[in-house]
């Protein structure tokens, strides 16, 4: 087994970046209606692992530290780092101060046990040290309740709701909750 390289770990989870060894992962688990419904892909995205291997091949051989985007896996430390689920940042705007998170547990005996809370917390802590951000930004469908309640109990603020923002591929139009939080340490300021 190959040593893994974490950017950040908490009591249970630990984050890394994806490598290529993770395309048939991600490929399973975006495919998945069940674990996709959520975010309005009841049938799954429909990826090949050839698609996933050029999506990720410029983020993976790219070292730069101030990349405009990254997707990490969330590894559960305590069952020989399995991948449980994917976390990412976004619109990294280092003038503003800001960029954009998403994340999402995809094993689903691993939702609802604190998982998604705990490496959400470590990866605000790390982006905001890394890169010295006054705040970050997230999103969600309304429908999507338990992100929501999670956003909201880690301190996100809603900003907006935006009706009718997106339409899912079976013809469900979606309200979508806009939210940020501002760095604890800068207090929203540089």
């Amino acid at each position: 087994m190959i040593p893994i390289t974490l950017v950040a770990q908490g009591r249970r989870i630990g984050i890394r970046n994806i490598t290529a060894a993770d395309v048939p992962t991600f490929v399973r688990w975006w495919n998945d209606g069940n674990l996709m419904a959520s975010v309005g892909f009841r049938k799954g995205l429909g990826v090949t692992e050839a698609q996933l291997e050029q999506r990720f091949a410029g983020e993976i051989n790219d070292p730069d530290p101030q990349r405009n985007s990254r997707r990490y896996v969330i590894v559960d430390l305590e069952n020989n780092s399995r991948p449980i689920g994917e976390l990412a940042y976004g619109q990294l705007d280092l003038e503003q101060g800001k960029c954009r998170v998403g994340i999402k547990i995809c094993e689903l005996d691993y939702q609802g046990k604190g998982y998604g809370s705990e490496a959400m917390t470590v990866f605000l802590e790390y982006l905001f040290e890394q890169f010295k951000l006054r705040k970050i930004e997230i999103d969600t469908l309304a429908d999507n309740v338990r992100a929501y309640n999670l956003y909201k109990k880690l301190g996100f603020k809603e900003t907006g709701i935006e009706k009718d923002f997106w339409t899912d591929p079976d013809g469900n139009s979606h309200d979508v909750i806009f939210m940020e939080m501002e760095n604890p340490v800068l207090g929203g300021g540089r």
